[in-house]
C-alpha cells in the first residue's frame, strides 16, 4: 500500500496572513482527509462530562479489527491523518504496535487525544515517538490540582498530565495542543486553564463545548452553562487566536454565540466525525426507522448533531410522503429513474452547453443549467430554466426558452449587476415565474468567491414583491419569500442498497442544510418558522447582518407572507419533532438486510463485560 500523499497545506499557522487568507487556510487545514479510529472504552480517568460513559466499558477491541479499521480508513476514504482515540487509546496492550502499523500503511500523520496519565512516564512516551506517533492532544480541564482531578474523577491526574504536556513541547519531534472540555465547574476560569497551558509551551488549543451525551448529560445540572453569561472570558479566550503565536478551534460551540468571532466557528465538515461516530445508531434509523437512543428533546436541544438530525428527518419524511421537488442527476449522460422517486417533479442537471436537449432527457420536466452562455432555444415542457451568469440573465431577458414553466436567477457576484440593471425589466416580463435563489456552497472558498456583499441594501435597490428563496426573511426587506425547493441529489445514495449514505448525506446536510441564527434572533418573531442562514455564509459574512423582525410594517408583512408558507412552526427534533419511519430504497434496489450490530456490543458480548452504570460524583452529595 502506497504512502498518503501530502496534503498541500501548510500545517503552521501563516505569518502576515490577511484576516482573509488566515481563515481560508483553517478552512484547509480542517479539511485534510482524517480517519478516527477507536482503541478501547477503557479508561484511567471517570470524568464527568464523559462521552462515552454509557457504551459498554472496558473494552479492549481486538488488534486485528483495528488494524482492519485502519485499512479501511486508507482505502476507502484515502485518510491522510489517523486519530487514535479511545477511552483511553494508550491503554490498550499493543498501542504502540498499532502506532507502528498505522505508519506502515502509509498514513501521513498519527495523532492520538489522551488525559496525558501514560506520557508522564519516559520510556513510554518515546516508545510511542519511534513507533510514528507525531501528534498529541492532551485533555486539560483545569488550572489547579483541585479542579481538574475533581473534574475527571482521578487523583493525581493533574500531577501527570503536567509532566505529560512538558515533555511533549519540548521535543521538536512532537505536535502538541491542549483541548478543554468547557463546563460551569471551569469556564469562569477557563483563561487561566489557558494561560497555565501557555506557561507550559502549548500554542494551540481546541476548546469543547459540553454536549448532553453520556456522563455530560446525567450531570447536566452540575456542567450545562448559559454562554451569554460567560461572553467575556470567553471571548477573551478566543480572541487568543488572532494573536500570530497562537491558534484556537471550537469544537461543538454554538453558533449562535460566536457573533464577532465568526472565523472561529467550526468547519462545518466536523458534522462527519461526529456522525461517523454515531453511524450504527444513524444506520439503523435509516434502514430500521429505529429512532437514535439519544433521541430526547432536551438533549437534542444542547446537541451539536442536532441540525444533521434534522435534515436527516427532513429528507426521510420528504421521502416518506413523496414530496421531494427536484431529483439531482450525477451527470448529464446518466439517466434519471422512471418514474422519478420520491414525488419529484423535475431533474436537476447541469449540461455542457446550450446546443440542445439530450435524447434520453427529451419529454422530462428539467431543473437545467447551463455552462456556456445560453440556453437551448426549447427545454421540455414544464422545466425550470436556472442563470448563474450576468450572460445568461441576459440571453434570458431577450428570448425565453420555448417550454420553460419558470426561470430561477442564482444570487452571486456574476448576476449581481445584471439583476441591479434588468431586476425591473424581468419583473415586468416574467412576473411570478421568475425566483432569485440564494445558493450554498460547500466550502468557505466558494461562498466567499461567489456571495453577494450587504444583501440587505442589495434588496432595498430592487423593485418590491420579488419572489426570493434560500434567505431568512430579515435579509430580503420589500421582497416575497418562497419556500426552499426540496432537492436531492442521485450521489446521496448508496450504490448497493439504494439508502442514504451515511457520509454523503452528511456531505448533503453541510451543503445544503447546515444554517444557523443569532442568538439575538431568539426575540424575532418569525423565529420558529426561520431556517437560518447557511452556515457558510455566517462565515464568511457574519451574523451581525441578521436583524430580529419584532416589530413595523415590514414585520407585519413578512410574518404574512412566511405564516401563509409554514402555517405551522417548522417541526424541530429539538422540540420533540417524532422519529421518521424509514423510507424505501431506490427503486429497482433490495434494500437493506436486517439492523447492523455495534462493534463494541459485540466485543461485549464475547466478554461478558456490562455496561457501565452512573456513578456517583462526590462534589453532587456534598452539595
Amino acid at each position: 500500500m502506497s504512502s498518503a500523499e501530502v496534503p498541500q497545506v501548510t500545517f503552521a499557522k501563516p505569518e502576515g496572513a490577511s484576516q482573509e487568507a488566515y481563515e481560508l487556510w483553517r478552512e484547509q487545514v480542517a479539511n485534510v482527509s482524517k480517519h478516527w479510529v477507536r482503541l478501547v472504552t477503557a479508561c484511567n480517568s471517570k470524568c464527568v462530562f464523559c462521552l462515552d460513559s454509557d457504551t459498554p466499558r472496558d473494552v479492549f477491541l481486538p488488534t486485528e479489527q483495528i488494524k482492519a479499521e485502519l485499512r479501511r480508513g486508507r482505502e476507502e476514504h484515502d485518510a491522510w491523518k489517523v486519530i487514535l482515540s479511545g477511552g483511553e487509546a494508550s491503554l490498550h496492550k499493543d498501542y504502540v504496535e498499532i502506532i507502528r502499523y498505522a505508519k506502515e500503511i502509509g498514513y501521513g500523520r498519527i495523532q492520538t487525544v489522551t488525559n496525558g496519565w501514560k506520557y508522564a512516564d519516559k520510556d513510554f512516551y518515546e516508545a510511542c515517538v519511534q513507533a510514528g506517533l507525531q501528534e498529541i492532544t492532551f485533555s486539560l480541564h483545569g488550572h489547579t490540582p483541585e479542579l481538574h482531578n475533581r473534574l475527571t474523577q482521578h487523583k493525581g491526574s493533574f500531577t501527570r498530565i503536567v509532566k505529560a504536556i512538558r515533555r511533549a513541547v519540548l521535543d521538536p519531534r512532537m505536535i502538541c495542543s491542549v483541548d478543554v472540555v468547557i463546563n460551569k465547574q471551569n469556564v469562569a476560569v477557563l483563561d487561566r486553564i489557558v494561560q497555565l497551558a501557555i506557561k507550559l509551551g502549548v500554542t494551540e488549543f481546541d476548546l469543547l463545548h459540553v454536549i448532553p451525551q453520556a456522563a455530560g448529560f446525567t450531570y447536566r445540572d452540575l456542567l450545562f452553562y448559559n454562554p451569554r453569561e460567560h461572553l467575556p472570558v470567553l471571548r477573551k479566550v478566543f480572541r487568543l487566536g488572532r494573536h500570530p503565536r497562537f491558534v484556537v478551534w471550537t469544537n461543538r460551540f454554538p453558533v449562535a454565540y460566536l457573533e464577532g468571532m465568526e472565523d472561529l466557528i467550526q468547519d462545518p465538515h466536523k458534522m462527519l466525525d461526529e456522525v461517523n461516530g454515531r453511524r450504527v445508531h444513524v444506520r439503523n434509523y435509516l434502514d430500521q426507522g429505529t429512532p437514535l437512543s439519544c433521541r430526547d428533546p432536551e438533549r437534542c436541544r444542547h446537541c451539536f448533531i442536532e441540525s444533521f438530525c434534522q435534515t436527516m428527518d427532513e429528507i426521510v419524511a420528504a421521502q416518506n410522503e413523496e414530496r421531494v421537488d427536484v431529483w439531482r442527476l450525477d451527470a448529464p449522460q446518466a439517466h434519471p429513474p422512471d418514474p422519478l422517486p420520491y414525488g419529484a417533479r423535475q431533474v436537476a442537471v447541469e449540461l455542457p452547453t446550450g446546443r440542445g436537449i439530450p435524447a434520453h432527457l427529451q419529454g422530462q420536466a428539467l431543473r437545467l443549467s447551463v455552462a456556456g452562455d445560453r440556453f437551448p432555444p426549447r427545454v421540455p415542457e414544464g422545466s425550470t430554466v436556472v442563470a448563474r451568469t450576468e450572460a445568461q440573465v441576459l440571453a434570458l431577458a431577450g428570448s425565453w426558452p420555448e417550454g420553460a414553466a419558470d426561470v430561477v436567477i442564482e444570487l452571486n457576484r456574476s448576476t449581481e449587476q445584471a439583476l441591479r440593471d434588468r431586476a425591473g425589466e424581468l419583473q415586468e416580463a416574467w412576473g411570478e415565474r421568475l425566483t432569485l435563489h440564494q445558493p450554498t456552497f460547500e466550502h468557505l472558498a466558494a461562498t466567499r468567491k461567489n456571495d453577494i456583499r450587504n444583501l440587505r441594501a442589495f434588496f432595498e435597490a430592487m423593485p418590491a414583491g420579488l419572489r426570493v428563496g434560500g434567505l431568512p426573511a430579515c435579509l430580503i426587506p420589500g421582497m416575497t419569500p418562497v419556500r426552499r425547493v426540496r432537492e436531492l441529489p442521485a450521489w446521496v445514495f448508496d450504490a448497493r442498497t439504494g439508502r442514504p449514505d451515511i457520509r454523503q448525506l452528511t456531505r448533503w446536510h453541510v451543503i445544503d442544510g447546515y444554517r444557523s441564527h443569532s442568538s439575538r434572533c431568539d426575540d424575532c418573531l418569525l423565529r420558529s418558522r426561520c431556517e437560518g442562514l447557511h452556515v457558510n455564509a455566517v462565515r464568511d459574512q457574519g451574523l451581525g447582518q441578521l436583524t430580529p423582525l419584532v416589530d413595523g410594517s415590514e414585520a407585519e408583512r413578512m410574518v404574512a407572507h412566511v405564516t401563509a408558507l409554514h402555517p405551522e412552526p417548522l417541526p424541530r427534533v429539538a422540540d420533540g419533532r417524532p422519529a421518521q419511519a424509514a423510507a424505501a430504497s431506490l427503486p429497482g434496489f433490495e434494500g437493506p438486510g436486517g439492523p447492523v450490530v455495534d462493534p463494541l456490543s459485540l466485543a461485549t458480548d464475547s466478554r461478558g463485560r456490562k455496561r457501565h452504570k452512573p456513578r456517583t460524583v462526590r462534589w453532587q452529595e456534598e452539595a
